[in-house]
């Protein structure tokens, strides 16, 4: 096929992939501002243009034909080297610009990035960011997300990954309510407490613990649960009961006096603890605004 024919079928290698990555004409078609119906003619024409049938179509799936795997295959190279080229391109600029798009859990967003995060697009205003905040885990391909910022000792293998910080899990109760139930000194005595949950799964209340060697889980139970961590730290301040934190949600509150941490010796389980990482692909020409976003959060993690 000469250089003439080939070219307009570019953009329907394009659809062809992004089809094929969400499964559905209608996604296709809402992702790319198009409808239906236009996406499904541009398969047809790389269909005819190609001499193949890439898609087999029923009226409940669709899957890649033989022909249609390796097409895809080759059309994925494609567009991963337009993102290079684009990727080269802005490598290159000496004034940090473009777009950014960032994702991360909600606590650590709205507790530690977002002071760092405005303080970053008021020293850059050529980088138009948009954060995403979620706790479930994001795909930074389908997702289409730059950098992913998540806390785990287990990085997404396949992405770059940095370090920004370290993050363990504290637990915590007012002076009041250790006055009045007492202070636990092992952990088979949180059983007897009121201890304030996530509620998000039956495993959120069973309580992890660790010392050297010994290890200990225990069913607890509560008169409140709640999956926000600045509510749980309010009710905990107001006497309520136990609970356990992030040390970023909690750490200026124990200074402050106004909580005390609890089994300081042992070390508790559970999610949202580990090391704080930043990742996003890895490429031969990273984009300016990404390598400068992350060198930026590292700075200020170390400050």
């Amino acid at each position: 096929m000469d250089t003439n024919k080939l070219i307009p079928l570019l953009s329907e290698m394009a659809i062809f992939v992004n089809v094929v990555e969400s499964g559905s004409f209608s996604k296709t078609a809402k992702k790319l501002g198009l409808s239906p119906s236009s996406v499904s003619r541009s398969i047809t024409r790389l269909e005819n243009a190609l001499e193949e049938k890439l898609l087999e179509r029923t009226t409940r799936q669709m899957r890649l034909s033989t022909t249609g795997q390796e097409v895809y295959s080759l059309c994925n190279d494609m567009m991963n080297s337009a993102k290079m080229a684009v990727s080269a391109a802005q490598a290159d600029k000496s004034e940090v610009s473009g777009s950014l798009r960032v994702a991360a859990p909600k606590a650590l967003s709205r507790q530690v990035l977002m002071p760092m995060i405005l303080d970053f697009i008021e020293t850059y205003p050529n980088v138009a960011l948009q954060l995403k905040v979620a706790d479930h885990y994001i795909d930074p391909i389908g997702d289409e997300v730059d950098v992913i910022i998540h806390i785990t000792d287990k990085p997404t293998e396949g992405l770059i990954a940095r370090t920004l910080d370290e993050c363990r899990l504290i637990m915590c109760a007012s002076p009041s309510y250790i006055e009045q139930h007492g202070m636990p000194i092992h952990p088979d005595d949180i059983a007897q407490h009121n201890c304030l949950c996530l509620g998000e799964n039956p495993r959120d209340r069973v309580w992890d613990f660790s010392h050297n060697l010994k290890k200990v889980s225990i069913n607890v139970s509560g008169s409140f649960a709640v999956n926000h961590s600045e509510i749980r730290r309010e009710a905990v301040i107001r006497g309520v009961g136990i609970s356990v934190f992030p040390e970023f949600a909690i750490r200026s509150y124990i200074d402050s006096g106004e909580v005390v941490e609890v089994l300081k010796d042992w070390h508790v389980g559970g999610n949202y603890q580990g090391k704080v990482i930043a990742q996003y692909a890895q490429s031969k020409f990273i984009p300016g605004q990404i390598k400068t976003f992350v060198e930026y959060l590292q700075q200020r993690f170390q400050a």
